[in-house]
């Protein structure tokens, strides 16, 4: 089983996190946006009947839903980026 969103949410995070020259890249943070935006969308899930072939995939070329993946995908690199669980110590390694 698997949620068809995680891929796509990670797509657009690596298309949309220039945007935010401030934020965090570090994998704490990038997994932190992933688990927040996919905690805010409802989950798509599928079974895959052969492994590495997905049956279903989240259609990103319509714009609807799209925009929808985008919104909760800034949002959750807005909410990261004020508050990462690392802190803010200057000496962190990104």
């Amino acid at each position: 089983m698997k949620n068809l969103l995680e891929g796509a949410i990670r797509e657009l995070y690596g298309e949309l996190n220039h945007n935010f020259p401030d934020a965090c890249r570090c994998e704490r943070c990038q997994a932190d946006i992933v688990t927040f935006a996919l905690n805010n969308l409802s989950p798509r899930y599928t079974v895959e009947e052969n492994p590495g072939r997905t049956l279903v995939s989240v259609d990103l070329q319509r714009e609807a839903t799209r925009a929808e993946l985008s919104v909760t995908v800034i949002e959750a690199i807005r909410v990261v980026a004020s508050n990462p669980r690392h802190g803010r110590d200057p000496r962190h390694v990104e």
